[in-house]
Formats: C-alpha cells, structure tokens, sequence
C-alpha cells in the first residue's frame, strides 16, 4: 500500500499562536511609529514633512495626460464607494463558496475599521488638502490626513493574504504577500499624490495606520478562534 501522501492531499498548517503574536507586535510598531513619525514632520513640517510641497510640485511639474488618465481611474477604483461594492462582493462570495462566516466578517470589519479611522483623524487633525489650483478636476475639499484611499487599499490587502495565508502559512508566501500589499498601496498614495489631492505625510501616516489594524485583526482573530475551540 502507497504511503506517499500526493501534495493535493496534504494537511494545511495554520499559522501558530506564537508566530500571529509576533507578527502583530512587529505590525503593531511599525505600524504606530510610521504614523507618530508622519504626523510629528506633518505637524511641525520636519523630515517628511519638508517633502510635501517639493514633492507635490514635481508631481505638477511631470504630468502628462495619459498618467493623470491612469491615476485617476487608480484612485476611483480605491474610492471609498466603488471599494465598498467591491469588498461586500468578495465578502459575499467568500461566504458563499467558503460556507464560513468568520473571515469574511473580518475582513469587512476591518475595512469599517479603516474607514472609521481615517474619518474620525481627518475630522480631529482638520490638515488641508493642497491648494485645489495644483488638484485635478474633480476637487476634493475635505480634509487631507490621513489619506483615505491609502488606508483602505492596504488594509484590504493586509487583511486578505492574513486571513488566507495563516491557515495555509508559509513564512515565504506570506512574507511576498506583505510586500505585494505594501507596493499596492504605494501606487494609491502615488496615483493621490500625482492628482495634488494629499501630501506625502498622508499617505505615509495611512500605511503606518494599515499596519496597526493589521495587527489589532490578528489578535481579535486569535482570541475568538482561541474561544471557539474552548466551546467546542
């Protein structure tokens, strides 16, 4: 009789308590010490801060009409409206095809989260937009830190390859997974810089807030996943 076990039929290894504890407090310090560092150099106009506005007038300096065409169809995509259509889409075919409710839920809780966040710090910090003359059409007039899109973009991806990869893990795959989610919401925060609408702080304080909701998703998942097999 064969002992051979074929790949497909090999037992997923999830993601241990020790390793998802580790991740989190290392996503939770980078996370809070990008945030702290771009909001000190936003407010006092320090380090990052001396970029934005040199960095906002390359951005004027090189555009062309097929990248503004580019970022503009980048930043609707990651808008708040059209990502909330898309992420219910997946939440719901995920609980569909998956019959599991637990990830799903998650993951669009984790978006609230970043949307909450992103909307309770603008309205605290109340940091203006650049001056809408250096803004492509159609001009955002609310406030500008963090930035909204960026936030959204990173957690998603964040979130996503966590719930997916720390039942099937693989420190490899995982890993690639953080960089893909990292350079993905780079090309937001480039394609808001590029249109005038943020400065640089914003979309750097919004990766720095991605990985602190990353982080606080890992533990609740953690402790309720904890709780579940004590009811079992």
């Amino acid at each position: 009789m064969p002992t051979d076990i074929p790949k497909t039929l090999k037992l997923k290894k999830a993601m241990s308590t020790k390793t998802s504890i580790r991740i989190a407090i290392v996503s939770f310090v980078l996370g809070v010490t990008i945030f702290i560092l771009a909001y000190i150099d936003m407010r006092q106009k320090t380090g990052l801060g001396t970029l934005n506005q040199p960095i906002l007038m390359w951005m004027v300096d090189h555009r062309n009409p097929l990248v503004i065409d580019v970022a503009k169809a980048i930043t609707t995509i990651a808008g708040p409206l059209v990502f909330i259509i898309i992420t219910t889409i997946i939440v719901s075919i995920w609980i569909l095809i998956k019959r599991e409710i637990w990830r799903p839920c998650l993951l669009a809780g984790s978006m609230g989260l970043a949307v909450t966040t992103s909307t309770i710090l603008k309205t605290v910090i109340m940091d203006s937009r650049p001056s809408q003359i250096f803004m492509i059409p159609t001009f955002e007039v609310d406030y500008s830190f963090p930035s909204g899109h960026t936030i959204g973009m990173i957690v998603f991806l964040l979130v996503m390859g966590y719930l997916i990869y720390s039942r099937n893990y693989s420190p490899k795959r995982f890993w690639i997974w953080t960089i893909i989610a990292v350079i993905g919401a780079g090309i937001i925060a480039a394609s808001r810089l590029y249109l005038g609408y943020h400065w640089l702080t914003d979309v750097v304080a919004s990766i720095g807030l991605g990985f602190i909701i990353l982080a606080i998703i890992i533990v609740i998942d953690k402790l309720a996943t904890r709780r579940f097999k004590q009811l079992k």
